[in-house]
């Protein structure tokens, strides 16, 4: 059966497709970590079971990605006097909520929650509470985490106009300074402790080293003379380096150097503090080929029309297999953590998938389209001109399409 290829979409001249198929490899860590847990194969599975177990890397492939895309795209406007925030706000909200609300009311309608918790996390804000989680629905607590990060988002451009202004790298060695400021929160505030506070370490201060390091390469890939980037470019000249890279720190993580494999808690700070910098080197690691490497095998698997098709559609995939996983544990009558990983996938992804190309084509995008017609026509009405061109050379680096790129 041949794959579809993702929908024609207008791009930028600055796309990167290979980014769609990086997408679906963090969807498919983040998959193979929830059916390992829910079979006990984490506990069961030696070497195989661990690395499978912190498939949760997946969700900091996802925070830098977000990092990457969506401050690539705010720069470049803002360096062009044009950073519609209005737009920038619908935009993001059809992108996450409407497939959001539709998966949680669907598992509500299942599990009935208490009020409370169906209010929690209907607003995103279950993660500032202890131990308040929707059974089927554990997930989201990202969608929280980036849902805080697209309102801190604009704030952060607008305090990085001082530092580019004095130089036009001066953005760089401020997230720089950001990202060591993200770690050290995160070795400061701890994990938290599961059922008596927040897990603290689903907050943005403690995952902003993975948005952080996002923002960062953006501004590497716009300013190639800053030795940053030019030690990038270095690395990527041997794209089998940087996988290694990744693929050491990922086993590296499965160690108890990095704390738990469980979904819970991460344990100690100085646990969670090391799991952030390996959970940044595996970002780095997996990303740096596909942004400055000549063509390799490795982007040529990422752009092939399969992977970008799962990428296409990774956000139903993420929102929708723990339901469909602990819906099948519960009507199979299988035990929790007694076996099954691959009965419970075999029968779990083609269902999957099928609900997020349905998510994908009869909600995500329709949704988008409705927005987007609504603000061409609120921008016409209002008369917009042509967005003003960049006023330095700097600003122009920031800008290499005619389009900042679409998420």
């Amino acid at each position: 059966m041949s794959v579809p290829a993702p929908p024609p979409r207008r791009r930028s001249p600055d796309y990167l497709p290979a980014l769609d198929g990086l997408r679906a490899l963090a969807v498919i860590l983040v998959v193979l970590t929830h059916a390992a847990f829910l079979s006990g194969y984490v506990v069961t599975g030696g070497l195989l079971g661990r690395i499978w177990g912190r498939g949760d890397f997946g969700v900091a492939i996802f925070f830098t990605l977000s990092g990457f895309l969506l401050y690539r795209s705010l720069s470049m406007e803002d360096a062009a006097g044009i950073m519609r925030l209005r737009r920038y706000w619908w935009r993001r909200a059809v992108r996450i909520l409407p497939a959001y609300w539709l998966t949680l009311a669907v598992v509500a309608i299942a599990v009935q929650p208490s009020a409370r918790a169906l209010l929690l996390h209907a607003t995103t804000t279950q993660v500032y509470v202890a131990d308040l989680g929707i059974p089927g629905f554990t997930q989201s607590w990202s969608i929280a985490t980036e849902l805080a990060f697209y309102a801190v988002l604009p704030l952060l451009v607008l305090a990085l106009r001082g530092p580019r202004r004095r130089h036009p790298s001066g953005p760089m060695w401020a997230l720089m300074l950001l990202g060591a400021v993200g770690l050290a929160l995160t070795w400061v505030i701890g994990g938290g402790e599961i059922g008596r506070e927040p897990l603290y370490e689903r907050w943005l201060p403690a995952r902003l080293p993975n948005f952080v390091l996002g923002m960062l390469l953006a501004e590497a890939l716009a300013h190639p003379a800053h030795r940053v980037s030019r030690a990038l470019r270095s690395l990527a000249t041997s794209p089998w380096t940087c996988l290694a890279v990744a693929g050491s720190a990922y086993l590296l993580a499965t160690t108890p150097i990095a704390g738990s494999l469980t979904l819970g808690g991460v344990g100690g700070d100085l646990d969670l503090a090391v799991k952030m910098v390996l959970s940044c080197l595996v970002a780095l690691g997996l990303m740096v080929p596909l942004l400055w490497s000549p063509p390799n095998p490795y982007r040529s698997l990422l752009t092939h029309p399969a992977s970008r098709w799962l990428g296409t559609i990774s956000y139903g995939v993420f929102l929708w297999h723990l339901p469909i996983l602990e819906g099948l544990v519960s009507v199979s009558g299988l035990r929790l953590f007694s076996g099954g990983m691959l009965p419970l996938l075999a029968i779990c992804v083609p269902l999957t998938l099928g609900i997020a190309t349905l998510s994908y084509y009869y909600v995500e995008q329709p949704a988008s389209r409705f927005v987007s017609r609504r603000l061409r026509r609120s921008q016409e009405a209002s008369g917009s001109s042509t967005p003003p061109q960049p006023s330095s050379r700097s600003e122009a680096a920031l800008r290499p399409g005619p389009q900042p790129p679409r998420r």
